[in-house]
């Protein structure tokens, strides 16, 4: 059995995929992967994490808003599709399985054209731009939310029908490495203070270049109340190492576990795999999701059930960022409310439900 991962540009949309890969191995130790994405994202390394071979490709996104770069995106993309006919063929997939970004529009379409199965995944409230390109090539699409499953209509748009066959509620798949971080093991690797509470910052895959700016502007007060471990992105500017901050490029599976276990606090973007990881997870979160996006669906999402702490970018100054985190460090009763609101927001055991459906569009294909 050989199955065909794709996504990128994030490590959102890469994160989903190895969870359900590992349940595909479970079951089928001889099976087979390949990870395509894109050339400057994290899921290069994430792949070798997960001992699967990686493939990078032209994505060809097109920004909207103007940029130079959308003049290269047709290009783009067209190298991308015919790289895309080139892996599958070399490959021979029996199975494609994607969550997003624009890098997987290019391998559905080739798929869809060799006639190979295709799944899809949905993690967002709000269904992406790449999987409504994508879901015509689908067989199935899974979705995360019970208010996404009418996000997918049976046509293009043109004609409005529910598709209750295609369309499957599993959740969003979670890394169950992550549950296996442990305190001790936190301030071995890290050189964690003991007895000091641990501010955990993640700004994505790729970092967050106002995370970063926040942090370096808070740390001369924010090291008086925490010490923080501050996952920044690759070449991403930062404040430098120094007693109780604790900077990294990027966290592989291992250092996020401890990292987890370690924190007191989370301050996050509204990405769902991050959510996904705060929810099995019960972390108390500060979210702060990208402007003018999907994030803020999936934040309001968090806010209505009172699971996370949520601000929009634009109010949050140095200054009432370090008086939120000195509260929120002493405000234990609110702390265990948000830990088990978040735990409750979303359906458990979605990488085994989605292997299911990925293995049967994979085994009727062999047959």
């Amino acid at each position: 059995m050989r199955i065909m991962l794709v996504g990128g540009g994030s490590g959102g949309p890469v994160s989903p995929l190895l969870a359900v890969a590992e349940k595909i191995r479970l079951r089928h130790p001889k099976a087979e992967f390949m990870l395509v994405g894109g050339k400057s994202g994290p899921e290069e390394k994430m792949a070798a994490e997960a001992c699967v071979d990686f493939r990078a490709i032209s994505s060809g996104k097109w920004r909207r808003y103007f940029s130079w770069k959308n003049f290269l995106a047709p290009f783009l993309a067209l190298a991308g599709f015919v790289r895309s006919v080139r892996l599958l063929r070399a490959f021979r997939p029996d199975c494609v399985f994607g969550a997003g970004s624009f890098v997987q529009v290019r391998v559905v379409w080739a798929a869809y054209l060799l006639k190979i199965p295709v799944l899809i995944h949905q993690q967002d409230l709000v269904p992406g731009l790449a999987n409504k390109l994508s879901q015509f090539a689908a067989k199935k699409i899974t979705v995360t939310f019970k208010a996404t499953l009418s996000g997918f209509p049976s046509s293009l748009g043109l004609i409005y029908k529910k598709n209750n066959n295609k369309v499957v509620l599993t959740g969003n798949p979670f890394r169950e490495q992550l549950e296996n971080g442990t305190l001790k093991e936190a301030q071995k690797a890290f050189g964690l203070k003991i007895d000091f509470p641990t501010l955990l910052v993640l700004g994505g895959g790729t970092g967050a270049e106002f995370f970063n700016r926040l942090i370096e502007e808070s740390l001369p007060e924010l090291l008086k109340t925490v010490q923080v471990i501050h996952s920044t992105g690759r070449g991403k500017a930062a404040a430098k190492r120094q007693e109780l901050y604790y900077p990294f490029e990027f966290l592989s599976a291992e250092q996020l576990a401890n990292a987890y276990a370690a924190a007191d606090i989370v301050l996050a973007r509204a990405g769902l795999s991050t959510i996904t990881e705060l929810a099995n997870l019960g972390k108390m979160a500060v979210i702060i999701p990208m402007p003018d996006s999907h994030q803020d669906f999936n934040a309001g999402y968090l806010y209505n059930r009172h699971a996370a702490i949520v601000f929009q970018q634009k109010r949050v100054k140095a200054k009432n960022f370090v008086m939120l985190v000195r509260k929120l460090i002493f405000a234990q009763e609110l702390k265990q409310e948000l830990q088990h609101n978040i735990r409750q927001i979303m359906p458990k055991g979605a990488a085994d439900k989605i292997a299911d459906e990925i293995i049967k569009l994979a085994l009727k294909q062999i047959a």
